[in-house]
């Protein structure tokens, strides 16, 4: 209990001394008021959680200033992946209207079963179904936007793949095995005809 508060004491004396520096470096990253403040409060709830990392023989603002870097960094990989993903979530919806040449009724099926189908996977997922097919990036950088693996990317499109081919054959009452050909979505590669490159 004496430890815990001697830690809130200490953090709560970093924070009237340094705030200031620290939000500068924020917002240096983020070049935005409201993101600059998350990050500060972000960088001082973390250096609370490892308090007993700091070295007192080096400079207490240095430290601080490390931890809101990689606060703000990781705010903006995420505020990425957010804005990539909505952006690429409404192209889909352009994309799958665009498609139809025939039946409006049809369309409008095709769309519903494709929203339907992204919204059942995971924000990680559908994060790396929309970067790989729409954006074309490679395996490595999807797990850099991401902070995961390579080899994990893969697994997740592979997953996510299965489950869209399985979604769109239920939506369109199609043999799952006839899926891939009738309901694809446009330009994005879904069908499983074969693996991206790495």
């Amino acid at each position: 209990m004496i430890e815990e508060q001697l830690r809130r004491s200490a953090v709560e004396r970093a924070y009237r001394d340094h705030a200031d520096h620290v939000y500068r470096v924020a917002f240096a990253i983020l070049h935005d008021s409201e993101a600059a403040s998350d990050a500060t409060h972000d960088a001082f709830a973390r250096a609370y959680e490892r308090w007993e990392q700091y070295d007192a023989n080096r400079p207490l603002r240095a430290w601080l200033h490390g931890i809101v870097a990689h606060a703000a960094l990781d705010a903006i990989r995420r505020r990425r992946v957010r804005e990539r993903t909505a952006r690429a979530l409404g192209h889909v919806s352009e994309l799958t209207e665009a498609s139809g040449a025939g039946d409006p009724a049809g369309d409008a099926v095709r769309h519903r079963v494709v929203e339907e189908g992204l919204a059942t996977l995971t924000p990680q997922a559908r994060a790396a179904v929309v970067l790989r097919h729409y954006y074309g990036y490679d395996y490595a950088e999807i797990a850099s936007f991401l902070q995961t693996s390579p080899g994990n990317v893969g697994s997740l499109l592979s997953r996510a793949h299965a489950d869209l081919r399985l979604q769109l054959a239920v939506g369109s009452d199609a043999d799952p095995a006839d899926s891939p050909t009738e309901f694809r979505i446009p330009a994005a590669g879904l069908s499983g005809d074969r693996r991206p490159d790495r």
